[in-house]
């Protein structure tokens, strides 16, 4: 367990797990994001029109 503690190639790959997968996490939160933003707008725009038809 230590030599691959201290292995170069461990490190290497380690690093670019937590890379890949923190961008990937920070590209879904932001993908939930707009989608929220987007039916919540969506929302108001039905309020507004209801209100101009009714």
């Amino acid at each position: 367990m230590i030599a691959l503690a201290t292995s170069t190639a461990f490190h290497f790959t380690f690093g670019l797990l937590v890379t890949f997968l923190g961008i990937g996490v920070i590209a879904n939160v932001l993908i939930v994001y707009a989608v929220i933003q987007a039916l919540g707008e969506r929302q108001q725009n039905q309020e507004h029109r209801s209100r101009l038809d009714g």
